[in-house]
Protein backbone atom coordinates (compact mmCIF):
# COMPACT_ATOMS: atom_id res chain seq x y z
CA UNK A 1 0.00 0.00 0.00
CA UNK A 2 3.08 2.46 0.50
CA UNK A 3 4.05 2.14 -2.90
CA UNK A 4 0.85 2.57 -4.38
CA UNK A 5 0.42 5.88 -2.33
CA UNK A 6 3.91 6.86 -2.76
CA UNK A 7 3.47 5.95 -6.65
CA UNK A 8 0.03 8.36 -6.39
CA UNK A 9 1.77 11.55 -4.49
CA UNK A 10 3.87 11.26 -6.96
CA UNK A 11 2.18 11.34 -10.05
CA UNK A 12 -0.59 13.70 -8.40
CA UNK A 13 2.47 16.41 -7.64
CA UNK A 14 3.49 16.16 -11.79
CA UNK A 15 0.17 17.02 -12.59
CA UNK A 16 -0.29 19.93 -10.28
CA UNK A 17 3.13 21.05 -8.53
CA UNK A 18 5.24 19.65 -5.80
CA UNK A 19 3.56 19.22 -2.93
CA UNK A 20 0.10 19.41 -3.82
CA UNK A 21 -0.82 16.05 -3.37
CA UNK A 22 0.04 16.70 0.77
CA UNK A 23 -2.20 19.70 0.54
CA UNK A 24 -5.30 17.94 -0.70
CA UNK A 25 -5.11 15.28 2.55
CA UNK A 26 -4.70 18.42 4.44
CA UNK A 27 -7.68 20.36 3.35
CA UNK A 28 -9.91 17.73 4.72
CA UNK A 29 -10.80 17.38 8.07
CA UNK A 30 -10.61 13.87 9.92
CA UNK A 31 -11.88 10.91 8.18
CA UNK A 32 -12.46 12.74 4.93
CA UNK A 33 -8.82 12.65 4.78
CA UNK A 34 -8.46 8.99 4.39
CA UNK A 35 -10.88 9.82 1.11
CA UNK A 36 -8.44 12.01 -0.54
CA UNK A 37 -5.41 9.88 0.62
CA UNK A 38 -7.82 6.95 -1.62
CA UNK A 39 -8.44 9.39 -4.25
CA UNK A 40 -4.53 9.92 -4.76
CA UNK A 41 -3.74 6.15 -4.33
CA UNK A 42 -6.64 4.71 -6.78
CA UNK A 43 -6.78 7.78 -9.67
CA UNK A 44 -3.27 8.62 -9.54
CA UNK A 45 -0.98 5.77 -7.97
CA UNK A 46 -3.09 3.14 -10.36
CA UNK A 47 -5.09 4.69 -13.09
CA UNK A 48 -2.46 7.79 -14.13
CA UNK A 49 0.78 5.90 -13.36
CA UNK A 50 -0.20 3.14 -15.90
CA UNK A 51 1.90 2.92 -19.14
CA UNK A 52 -0.14 3.81 -22.89
CA UNK A 53 -1.06 6.86 -21.89
CA UNK A 54 0.88 10.59 -21.71
CA UNK A 55 -0.04 12.76 -18.87
CA UNK A 56 -1.24 15.11 -21.19
CA UNK A 57 -3.71 12.69 -22.76
CA UNK A 58 -4.91 11.67 -19.87
CA UNK A 59 -6.03 15.71 -18.57
CA UNK A 60 -7.66 15.83 -21.63
CA UNK A 61 -9.69 12.80 -21.55
CA UNK A 62 -10.50 13.38 -17.62
CA UNK A 63 -11.91 17.35 -19.01
CA UNK A 64 -13.92 15.36 -21.69
CA UNK A 65 -15.38 12.87 -19.07
CA UNK A 66 -16.37 16.06 -16.25
CA UNK A 67 -18.19 18.17 -19.46
CA UNK A 68 -19.97 14.85 -20.07
CA UNK A 69 -21.22 14.14 -16.42
CA UNK A 70 -21.14 18.06 -16.10
CA UNK A 71 -21.73 19.90 -12.53
CA UNK A 72 -18.39 19.21 -11.70
CA UNK A 73 -16.69 22.82 -11.75
CA UNK A 74 -14.02 22.64 -9.14
CA UNK A 75 -12.94 18.97 -10.91
CA UNK A 76 -12.98 20.68 -13.98
CA UNK A 77 -11.04 24.20 -13.31
CA UNK A 78 -8.21 21.69 -11.36
CA UNK A 79 -8.23 19.73 -14.58
CA UNK A 80 -7.72 22.37 -16.55
CA UNK A 81 -4.74 23.50 -14.59
CA UNK A 82 -3.19 20.25 -14.47
CA UNK A 83 -3.96 20.04 -18.49
CA UNK A 84 -2.37 23.46 -18.49
CA UNK A 85 0.94 22.00 -16.49
CA UNK A 86 1.67 19.12 -18.65
CA UNK A 87 1.98 20.41 -21.74
CA UNK A 88 -1.61 20.49 -23.12
CA UNK A 89 -2.36 24.05 -25.15
CA UNK A 90 -5.21 26.34 -24.87
CA UNK A 91 -6.14 24.92 -28.01
CA UNK A 92 -6.44 21.62 -27.16
CA UNK A 93 -7.73 21.59 -23.79
CA UNK A 94 -11.27 24.26 -25.88
CA UNK A 95 -11.56 21.91 -28.78
CA UNK A 96 -11.80 19.12 -26.55
CA UNK A 97 -14.87 20.62 -24.17
CA UNK A 98 -15.91 21.30 -28.07
CA UNK A 99 -15.85 18.06 -29.39
CA UNK A 100 -17.58 16.36 -26.44
CA UNK A 101 -20.79 19.03 -27.38
CA UNK A 102 -21.73 15.86 -29.78
CA UNK A 103 -22.23 13.83 -26.93
CA UNK A 104 -22.75 15.54 -23.81
CA UNK A 105 -25.27 18.31 -25.45
CA UNK A 106 -25.00 22.18 -25.52
CA UNK A 107 -25.80 23.29 -21.95
CA UNK A 108 -23.18 20.96 -20.67
CA UNK A 109 -20.70 21.60 -23.26
CA UNK A 110 -21.19 25.94 -22.94
CA UNK A 111 -20.98 25.58 -18.70
CA UNK A 112 -17.36 23.81 -19.37
CA UNK A 113 -16.02 25.90 -21.66
CA UNK A 114 -16.95 29.13 -19.70
CA UNK A 115 -15.47 27.45 -16.52
CA UNK A 116 -12.26 26.32 -18.97
CA UNK A 117 -12.09 29.61 -20.86
CA UNK A 118 -11.96 31.15 -17.24
CA UNK A 119 -9.71 29.03 -15.99
CA UNK A 120 -7.77 29.65 -18.50
CA UNK A 121 -7.46 33.49 -18.39
CA UNK A 122 -6.95 33.09 -14.56
CA UNK A 123 -3.49 30.89 -15.17
CA UNK A 124 -2.46 33.84 -18.21
CA UNK A 125 -3.00 31.82 -20.77
CA UNK A 126 -3.63 33.02 -24.82
CA UNK A 127 -7.32 32.37 -25.74
CA UNK A 128 -7.20 31.30 -29.57
CA UNK A 129 -9.30 33.46 -31.57
CA UNK A 130 -12.79 31.97 -33.27
CA UNK A 131 -12.46 29.87 -36.32
CA UNK A 132 -15.43 31.35 -37.40
CA UNK A 133 -18.19 30.22 -39.65
CA UNK A 134 -16.24 28.98 -42.68
CA UNK A 135 -14.00 27.10 -40.37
Amino acid sequence: MADRLARGKAKFDEVYGEGRSEGLVAMQTGLAQDLARYGIEFNFGDIYSRPGLTLAQRELLTIAALVAIGGLEPQLRGHTRGALNVGCTPTEILETVIHTVQYSGFPRALNAIRVVTDTLIENGAEIPEPLGPDA
